[in-house]
């Protein structure tokens, strides 16, 4: 996978992280919050295998940040009852992107 392949993916892979997150923050659903911190593992880990793969200089990871974004954007077309903030959003994408990209 080429570098540009591998941004696509490690975007998306990085908003369903953070969406994940964000629903487990906010649901008042306690049945799925098991299942919610199983797919943030699972999504986790394969952002992090995949942000191993290269090198990633700031326009790389704005980039990425931005990828990121426009996933959970899309997202939470899903999840109309949900109301997230952009700020928190932005917030939680640049945790996440702390923590895979070493």
């Amino acid at each position: 996978m080429g570098k540009n392949s591998a941004i696509k993916s490690l975007g998306r892979c990085i908003g369903n992280v953070v969406m994940h997150k964000l629903l487990l923050k906010h649901t008042n659903k306690p049945e799925s919050k098991h299942h919610l911190d199983s797919e943030i593992v699972e999504y986790s880990a394969d952002a992090f295998e995949k942000a191993q793969e290269f090198t990633w200089n700031e326009k790389d990871k704005e980039e990425i940040k931005l990828k990121a974004i426009a996933r959970v954007s899309r997202l939470r077309e899903y999840y109309p009852d949900v109301k997230l903030d952009d700020k928190e959003i932005d917030k939680v994408v640049l945790e996440v992107m702390a923590e895979m990209l070493v």
